[in-house]
């Protein structure tokens, strides 16, 4: 898995809380991490994914904040929403968070994982499940808690063509400032030939090349690369 420092500021090591809505600035000793990685070893081929996302800072109180995060998945990679091979989740956001996910069928149910938050400094470590629905030309993600601590928080990811763009909320639960700081989804391969739901794009080099765009809360930004290997 590639890490990499970011500083995010020039006043490396100060934590800024308040102000600008709770928002935290990275210390120099922020690190983030990505990897994601197609299933599918061939071009034109359906496939799922595996993603796996962690930040941290030992050098702050919790590391900062995601806004956005984009992926790029490899050109002329393709989301079919209209496969017969899933259904798309149309409850809305308050009936998902009410039952939990069970208001979306289960054929829109297209992947799972976990999740930590951190809450510190007094929660550091919030367990949480995490679980992936297919929407209207959107993935739909649900973090519910492991345990007590915790909340349930719904994020949509927006899909154009090879693109996949998700929006996080700032996250204040009773005053206290929380930060989604891992995520290990696996989506599943569904489907097959032209009724699969997400078909591997080109293979370049040997390798699908996968690029995550991290835009976060205190304004910085980040670009990781990762890859798995294939074969055209």
């Amino acid at each position: 898995m590639r890490r990499l420092k970011l500083m995010a500021v020039p006043l490396a090591g100060i934590l800024c809380v308040g102000g600008l809505g709770g928002l935290a600035y990275a210390s120099s000793q922020f690190t983030q991490a990505s990897n994601v990685t197609l299933t599918a070893t061939k071009s034109g081929k359906p496939t799922g994914f595996k993603a796996s996302l962690l930040s941290s800072d030992p050098g702050a109180v919790q590391p900062q904040g995601l806004k956005t995060l984009t992926i790029t998945f490899p050109a002329n990679t393709k989301f079919n929403f209209k496969s017969t091979a899933i259904k798309q989740c149309k409850a809305s956001e308050v009936e998902i968070k009410a039952t939990l996910g069970k208001a979306c069928p289960a054929k829109s149910r297209i992947g799972t994982g976990t999740a930590v938050a951190n809450g510190a400094p007094v929660i550091p470590v919030i367990p949480e499940n995490a679980a992936a629905f297919a929407g209207a030309k959107r993935i739909i993600f649900l973090l519910t808690p492991k345990g007590s601590a915790g909340q349930v928080l719904v994020l949509y990811g927006s899909v154009a063509a090879n693109k996949v763009t998700t929006q996080v909320p700032v996250i204040n639960a009773g005053g206290l400032n929380v930060v989604i700081t891992a995520l290990d989804l696996t989506v599943k391969t569904i489907g097959s030939g032209s009724n699969a739901f997400v078909t591997a794009g080109k293979c370049t080099k040997g390798k699908f090349g996968v690029t995550s765009h991290f835009v976060y809360q205190s304004g910085a930004q980040l670009t990781l690369a990762s890859s798995s290997k294939c074969v055209k």
